[in-house]
């Protein structure tokens, strides 16, 4: 699904009856598969960890085979989602793997059984009513470099941010009042 307008409409049908296990589920997959046919991406490349309701820690919504392997405190100086957590701005870092960053989750098994090095990502705030409460992040994996396709541009970014805008407060609209990376 390529078109805003289309998601947003399946986005509105989804969250209006709020918080459900099966409507927080079923947005977060209609957003993933939103950003995987616009940047070309592969399943596991987008993640969205939201904040804890005393916005200490963030944890993993998506993808679901990260959802239980632990959270990443909101002050952590080395995690790419706590920087932007913090600056509440887009952040693209092509070179990533030279980057010093936690790469506690990049060690973690895909469902396809392989470790894939994130070699690019940007990512940017989820915000609704003027509140923060997460962070949507897209990434370029591979086990080697070559297999990560091209750079993220400037406008990727600007695509990213404009988005993501219209899209954050229906995910908040269905996220769980006591998220803490668990979806059961």
């Amino acid at each position: 699904m390529k078109d805003l307008e289309q998601l947003i409409e399946k986005l509105k049908v989804f969250s209006a009856e709020g918080y459900s296990a099966s409507a927080f589920k079923a947005v977060l997959t209609f957003v993933a598969r939103f950003y995987i046919d616009n940047l070309e991406l592969e399943k596991d490349e987008v993640a969205i960890l939201l904040a804890d309701k005393d916005r200490m820690v963030l944890s993993f919504a998506l993808p679901e085979y990260l959802v239980d392997c632990g959270m990443i405190p909101i002050s952590a100086p080395d995690a790419f989602a706590s920087q932007v957590f913090q600056l509440g701005r887009g952040v693209t870092e092509n070179n990533f793997n030279q980057q010093k960053h936690l790469h506690l989750f990049e060690l973690i098994k895909t469902p396809d059984e392989k470790i894939k090095a994130i070699w690019k990502l940007m990512g940017t705030i989820l915000k609704a009513d003027g509140e923060k409460f997460g962070v949507i992040e897209i990434s370029r994996k591979g086990e080697a470099v070559f297999q990560t396709g091209q750079d993220f541009s400037p406008e990727n970014l600007v695509f990213l941010e404009k988005t993501i805008a219209k899209i954050a407060p229906y995910i908040r609209k269905v996220m769980p009042p006591d998220f803490k990376g668990k979806l059961a």
